[in-house]
């Protein structure tokens, strides 16, 4: 119960953003969500498309950076993404259920999202 509050409240709050124009999700991920009762599909869609934003970030603040930085960013990144995917599957255990799923994959999704703005403010 706990956990699909959590879930409902996240897609008010992220719902809101968007009416107001800040929503920091895809148009398609909202609307797969107003149609789908299940969100993991969409989540797990939204987080293929967001890795791939995040990918281009990456290269692009690779890019932008003294040549002697690029090895440490490049480390850096490796160690967020291993952290990311640690701190997330936390949330899934085989006790946990669905809601664990859904935990986990919103919380990479947020988590990706996040690391590509802080990305962002390298170049």
């Amino acid at each position: 119960m706990k956990k699909s509050i959590i879930l409902f409240l996240g897609i008010v709050v992220f719902s809101v953003a968007q009416e107001k124009g800040i929503s920091p999700y895809s148009s398609t991920f909202d609307a797969c969500l107003k149609d789908n009762p299940h969100p993991d599909g969409c989540m797990e869609d939204e987080l293929t498309y967001q890795d791939k934003v995040l990918n281009k970030t990456y290269k692009k603040a690779k890019e932008s950076i003294q040549p002697f930085r690029q090895e440490s960013l490049k480390d850096i990144q490796r160690v967020w993404i291993k952290y990311r995917d640690m701190k997330c599957d936390f949330f899934y255990h085989k006790e946990s259920g669905s809601g664990g799923i859904t935990d986990a994959l919103m919380c990479k999704l947020d988590m990706t999202i996040e690391r590509t703005e802080e990305l962002k403010e390298i170049f």
